[in-house]
Order: structure tokens, then C-alpha cells, then sequence
């Protein structure tokens, strides 16, 4: 078989998400790093593209940065592609929770651009490009075409069918905290959420280091009732910020917390 690149394109904006979904816990790590780990089984090679200035988790690939920020993710296969030693590359998205060795060994077994075209639906980012299409997808690009089933078509893909696919259930990822939670929710042994508190909110309460489900941040908060008013409406009361494990700050009640993960209420009421 031809030498094979995996490419894991992670620099979208996550915007129904509400947060960057390659830290999203799965099986005990960041996304990214569950589906880097599954993808490099089957293949020789793996890259990552981020965003420009992406913050992204210690993830064992090298990780490329997109020239240009926006343009969506067949600038993502472009600039994988480019690098990609491959004959051919393996592309996915980070949140393919499900992919298996054997299903990327079966797209990339067509031997040419192949898709798994599952339900009516064609999977461009379950699929595999030719190395040397780099330069069709630059041509793409500057013409304004930014859908990676342009390239597909350009490449005269090999459709593949669910008959020609194990584990079909490797195309499914999520692009909504009900998707997400929903997913992570059917998993057995789910670390729960750790709330911490500090400084008058730890004193108020009496106690720290709470442990509560996976959920929305609104439902994580939901817990302190009564005893602290974090939540006011649709933000996050004053004199109080949330932090996510002490790498980001939440202002979106709405944004999915999952299991294992750290929120820290902040009190920046004078003295606490």
C-alpha cells in the first residue's frame, strides 16, 4: 500500500459549541488528542491544522497553522496536504469521537479520493485526498470555492457505500453542547465536574471542590442553589468570573463542561 498521512483539521469556530471543541474531554483526554492517538494506528503519518494563534493541548503531531484564518476547512486541507509526505492523506475533523483504525484504512484502501457517502450524505471530512491535490485545492480557493466536496469532485472521488465500510459509525462527530453532553453521557465511569471556589464564594458556601455531572455551565452552577448567586439572567453575576481549569475564562452559560474538568469560581468581591 502507498505511504499515508493522517490530517486532523481543528481550526474552526466552534461557534454552536460555544468553546474550542479540541479540548473537549473524551475518554479521559482533550478530543484532540483521543482522535491524533486513533488516526496514527492507521496511518504513517499524522498533522494537525490549527488556526493562526490556535490554543491548542500538547498533542503527539506536529501542528501546522492555517496562512490565513476563516476561509474554513478546505484552506485546513490545503495547508495539510502541503505538508503531508503521504501519497495519500486521511482527512478528519477533531471531534470524530468514534473513528476507528479500520474504517480510515478502508477509505484510504480505495487507493484514490474516496468519501463515504452514508444516508444521501457525502463525509469530506471522513475522507481521503491524493498528496499532490494541494495544488487543486489552492485553485479552489482563490476561485472562492471553499467547500472540501468541491475538491472531491474535482478529484472524481470514489464514493464509498456503509457495504464497503466498517465501523460507519466513525463519521459522527458533534457540533452542539447537546450533541456533545448527549454523547458523553452514554459513556460508562464519566469523571464528574469539579467546582471550586474561592476567596468569600468558598466561605459563603463553606466548602470547595464540589462534584457535580457533566452539563452545561449553567446546569454545573445550578448546584450552589440558594447558597451563592453566580448565576444573574443569562451571565454570570458580578463580583464573579468563571474560570475553566484556569486556561480560559466562561461567560456563555450555555457552553458544555465535561467530564473530569475543573471550573473555578472567582470572587473579586475587596477582601475575598
Amino acid at each position: 500500500m502507498a505511504s499515508t498521512s493522517g490530517i486532523v483539521l481543528c481550526g474552526g469556530q466552534s461557534s454552536r459549541m460555544g468553546r474550542a471543541k479540541a479540548w473537549l474531554p473524551w475518554a479521559g483526554r482533550p478530543i484532540l488528542c483521543h482522535v491524533v492517538e486513533r488516526l496514527s494506528v492507521a496511518v504513517d503519518e499524522v498533522w494537525v491544522v490549527a488556526a493562526p494563534d490556535q490554543s491548542l493541548p500538547e498533542v503527539a503531531a506536529p501542528v501546522i497553522a492555517d496562512r490565513k484564518g476563516g476561509l474554513g476547512p478546505l484552506a485546513g486541507i490545503r495547508e495539510g496536504l502541503l505538508h503531508a509526505r503521504g501519497e495519500l492523506a486521511f482527512v478528519t475533523a477533531t471531534d470524530a469521537p468514534y473513528l476507528t483504525d479500520a474504517f480510515v484504512r478502508a477509505v484510504l484502501g480505495a487507493g484514490r479520493a474516496a468519501a463515504p457517502v452514508l444516508g444521501g450524505f457525502v463525509h469530506p471530512l471522513s475522507a481521503a485526498y491524493p498528496s499532490a491535490a494541494a495544488d487543486e485545492a489552492e485553485r479552489l480557493l482563490a476561485a472562492g470555492r471553499r467547500r472540501p466536496l468541491d475538491l472531491l469532485e474535482q478529484l472524481d472521488y470514489a464514493a464509498l457505500s456503509s457495504d464497503d465500510l466498517p465501523d460507519a459509525d466513525s463519521v459522527r462527530g458533534f457540533n452542539t453542547p447537546e450533541a456533545y453532553l448527549s454523547a458523553v453521557r452514554a459513556e460508562a465511569d464519566a469523571p464528574p465536574v469539579t467546582l471550586e471556589l474561592t476567596g468569600r464564594a468558598r466561605a459563603r458556601v463553606g466548602e470547595s471542590g464540589i462534584e457535580v455531572a457533566a452539563g452545561r455551565l449553567r446546569d454545573v452552577l445550578a448546584v450552589l442553589g440558594d447558597r451563592l448567586d453566580v448565576v444573574e439572567g443569562d451571565r454570570v453575576a458580578r463580583p464573579y468570573a468563571i474560570s475553566l481549569e484556569g486556561r480560559t475564562f466562561l461567560r456563555d452559560l450555555e457552553v458544555p463542561i465535561g467530564p473530569g474538568e475543573h471550573v473555578i469560581v472567582l470572587d473579586a468581591s475587596v477582601g475575598g
